[in-house]
C-alpha cells in the first residue's frame, strides 16, 4: 500500500502551502495609506504591488497570507501618491536635480523647455524610462514658440509633426505670437492629440489665452485683460497697462468676471506660486542678504548659488528692474485671491515651481503646497494639485495620482500626516517609482 510521506500529510492536513516562487514583487506593510480620491485615511493597511501596478491594497492582519519578494515595512507611517512639479527647468547636473526631487517624493516633473542646460533631454527621458538614470517620471515640452517662431502657417506644421515624432508631451507656447500663428498652433495640436501649455497671449483678450490645455504661472493673469482695449494698449506701453489692470482685478466685479470666464473653459492652471514670491526676495537687497542664511540652500551647486546671491550678477538686482518688492507683494496677494476663487469656481489647479534661481528643487515643490494653503485651500486639497489633478491632466484619470487597486504604484511614505499640516509633506521617509522601492537610507546617499 504507497504511504504519503509524513512531511506531506502533516501539511496537507494543517493546510500549509509551499510557493515555488514569490507571487507578487512588493508588500509594504503596516502603513496608514492617504489614498487621495478620497480625504479618509485607510489606517493599518498593506499594499500589494506587481509588476509596476498596484494589485489590491488589504488589512494588515491579511498581509501575512502574500507572498512577496519584497516586503517593506511602514511602521505605522503615512503612504500616499508621489507628488508632481510640473514646471521645472533642469538646468544644471541632471543627476543631481533629480535626486533632489526623488529625496523630497517628487516623482514626476515636467521640464519646459527642450534646451535647458544644452542637455539632451530626450536622452534623459531614456535613460530614467530604461532604469539606466535614478530619475523622477519625465514629462518634456518642446522649444519656446514666440515671437516669429514659428514664421508661418507651414512651419506650424513642421513643428508640431516634430513633436508628435518624438513624443514631447507638451507644446510650450513661451511669448506672444501673431494670431493666426497662435490659433494654427491650437488647432494644429489638438489634431495630432498634444497639449498646448505656456504663457497668456498679452495682446489678445483673455479668452484665447484660455484656449490652452494648462496656463503657467498665475501671474500671467496680472498681465491679460479681458477686453480687446487693454489688449491694445499692452502692445504700446505695457507696464502702466498692467498696473492698471492688477488694479482692476482688485475690484470684486471685475476680477468675478475673469474667474466666471476662466471657470467656462477647460484650462488648467499651474500658479508657481512662489517663484514669483522669490522674484521680491531677489529684488530686495536686504532679502536677498538673509537669503544667503537659508540652509536649503546647501543643496546648491556654489556656481549657482554664487550666481544668485550675488547682487552683481543676480539679474532681479538691476538698477532698472522695474518692479520692487512692495509690488511684488501687492501682486502676490492678489494672486492668492485669484487662486482661491478660482479653485472653488472649480478651475483644476497643478502644482509647479520653476525651479530656477535659489529655487532647490523638490523643496520648493512643498513651498509651493504651503502657499496653496496660504491661498485658502486646504491641505487635502493643494495635495489633490500635485496627485489626483496632474493625473486628470494628463489622460490618467484612476491609474496614477491616487493609491487604488489598478493604479500605478508611484507613491511615498511620509513620518507625518500631512492632511493635517502641510508643512508635513516634507517628511518623506521612503519612495517608490519606476517599480523600485527607495529607502530612507538608500535616499540619505543621495
Amino acid at each position: 500500500m504507497y504511504k504519503f510521506p509524513a512531511l506531506l500529510c502533516w501539511c496537507l492536513l494543517s493546510g500549509c502551502v509551499f510557493h515555488a516562487s514569490p507571487e507578487v514583487d512588493y508588500i509594504v506593510e503596516r502603513v496608514q495609506v492617504i489614498p487621495m480620491n478620497s480625504s479618509a485615511v485607510l489606517r493599518n493597511r498593506a499594499v500589494v504591488i506587481d509588476n509596476g501596478k498596484i494589485i489590491k491594497i488589504i488589512k494588515q492582519s491579511a498581509a501575512v497570507k502574500v507572498n512577496a519578494a519584497q516586503r517593506v515595512d511602514g511602521e505605522g507611517r503615512y503612504l500616499m501618491p508621489g507628488l508632481a512639479d510640473m514646471h521645472v527647468h533642469v538646468r544644471w547636473n541632471p543627476q543631481q536635480m533629480f535626486n533632489l526631487f526623488l529625496v523630497n517624493g517628487v516623482t514626476t516633473i515636467a521640464n519646459m523647455r527642450l534646451k535647458d542646460g544644452g542637455f539632451d533631454h530626450l536622452e534623459l527621458r531614456e535613460k530614467i524610462n530604461s532604469g539606466a538614470m535614478l530619475g523622477p517620471r519625465y514629462l518634456l515640452s518642446g522649444p519656446h514658440l514666440e515671437g516669429d517662431f514659428p514664421g508661418s502657417i507651414e512651419e506650424v506644421g513642421h513643428v508640431l509633426d516634430e513633436h508628435a515624432r518624438t513624443k514631447i508631451d507638451f507644446v510650450k507656447v513661451h511669448g506672444d505670437l501673431k494670431p493666426d500663428i497662435y490659433q494654427a498652433i491650437i488647432i494644429g495640436a489638438r489634431q495630432r492629440g498634444l497639449k498646448v501649455v505656456g504663457h497668456a497671449q498679452h495682446r489678445m483678450p483673455l479668452k484665447n489665452s484660455l484656449a490652452l490645455n494648462a496656463l503657467e504661472h498665475m501671474e500671467e493673469f496680472l498681465y491679460v485683460a479681458l477686453d480687446e482695449k487693454l489688449a491694445n494698449a499692452a502692445t504700446a506701453d505695457f507696464l502702466p497697462t498692467y498696473r492698471a489692470n492688477v488694479d482692476r482685478l482688485l475690484a470684486d466685479h471685475y476680477r468675478a468676471e475673469v474667474i466666471d470666464e476662466v471657470a467656462e473653459s477647460n484650462v488648467y492652471i499651474d500658479p508657481t506660486l512662489i517663484v514669483y514670491k522669490m522674484v521680491g526676495v531677489w529684488q530686495s537687497d536686504e532679502h536677498l542678504s538673509a537669503l544667503k542664511n537659508n540652509p536649503d540652500l546647501r543643496y546648491l551647486p556654489d556656481e549657482v548659488k554664487e550666481f544668485w546671491l550675488n547682487p552683481a550678477t543676480n539679474p532681479y538686482q538691476e538698477k532698472d528692474f522695474p518692479i520692487t518688492k512692495a509690488e511684488v507683494d501687492k501682486n502676490l496677494q492678489v494672486m492668492l485671491r485669484l487662486t482661491k476663487e478660482l479653485h472653488d469656481k472649480g478651475v483644476p489647479m497643478l502644482s509647479g515651481t520653476d525651479t530656477f534661481g535659489t529655487l532647490v528643487p523638490g523643496i520648493s515643490l512643498h513651498e509651493e503646497l504651503a502657499m496653496l494653503v496660504e491661498a485658502g485651500l486646504s491641505p487635502f486639497e493643494a495635495l489633490q494639485c500635485s496627485t489626483v489633478n496632474v493625473a486628470a491632466y494628463l489622460g490618467e484619470a484612476g491609474k496614477a495620482g491616487v493609491i487604488q487597486a489598478g493604479a500605478r504604484a508611484d507613491f511615498i511614505l511620509l513620518d507625518k500626516n500631512p492632511l493635517l499640516d502641510i508643512r508635513n509633506s516634507r517628511s518623506v521617509s521612503g519612495v517608490f517609482t519606476h517599480g523600485k522601492w527607495l529607502s530612507r537610507d538608500l535616499l540619505a546617499e543621495h
